[in-house]
């Protein structure tokens, strides 16, 4: 990673190329009828989306959590030697994820509601939105739009039932993409988005106290703007 430049400025970027690749997909999906011409070819865009999206989300994660993650990786090299990889060459969100959450109970982002209370002079508190976030949901996402990112292999002995189910598939995506879409929307939307304490030489899953926080907002559907506020974790 690029230690010149801030890490609110490359989660930054993530967000921006999430929010737009949300933003282009529920056109998609509200389309009455095809944009490409073929329901199928649409709903494959839209997966493909679906996944950089969580790719994002991961990948913003990983820019907060920078040292507790390649620390985590030297202990499982060290665990074990026939481990292969490295913290920059790591690229499946769904083995990162699982990383993730070994080093932060506040590594997803923590969809807020619109309107702060304010406590006191200049501290305001957020109220967390009543959705359910885990990394297996966003893993089961990224797997799920993977599933239709390949033709099917001719030679297997179940090449006409696979076939007929993926087309089966694509018959109620509308629905599915269309729900998927929503939940990343609630989760992304606004956001804070936490990062802790970690002393080198330590152990990066061990939890401690947060670092500073990132208020996180989209703000409006009319273009591709995000705002991020740096903020004292209290």
């Amino acid at each position: 990673m690029d230690t010149s430049i801030e890490p609110h400025h490359i989660y930054h970027t993530y967000m921006v190329d999430a929010k737009i690749r949300l933003l282009t997909a529920e056109k998609i999906v509200a389309s009455k009828t095809p944009i490409s011409g073929y329901g199928s070819l649409d709903a494959e865009f839209c997966l493909l989306q679906i996944r950089r999206i969580v790719e994002s989300i991961t990948f913003g994660a990983m820019t907060r959590e920078r040292g507790r993650y390649s620390a985590l990786h030297l202990i499982q090299q060290a665990e074990n030697p026939r481990a292969k990889g490295s913290p920059t060459s790591d690229w499946k969100a769904s083995e990162i994820l699982k990383r993730l959450v070994e080093i932060s109970p506040h590594v997803l982002p923590i969809p807020v509601r619109d309107e702060p209370t304010q406590t006191a002079l200049g501290i305001f508190h957020f109220d967390r939105k009543d959705i359910e976030v885990n990394h297996a949901r966003l893993i089961e996402f990224y797997k799920r739009a993977g599933g239709f990112l390949h033709a099917q292999n001719p030679l297997v002995s179940d090449f006409v039932h696979r076939l007929n189910e993926q087309r089966k598939a694509y018959d109620g995506m509308p629905k599915e993409l269309a729900g998927i879409l929503d939940f990343l929307r609630k989760l992304l939307w606004k956001h804070v988005a936490i990062t802790l304490e970690f002393e080198e030489g330590t152990d990066p899953r061990t939890s401690d106290s947060p670092k500073f926080a990132w208020i996180v907002d989209f703000m409006t559907n009319n273009d591709h703007q995000v705002s991020i506020q740096l903020a004292e974790s209290t």
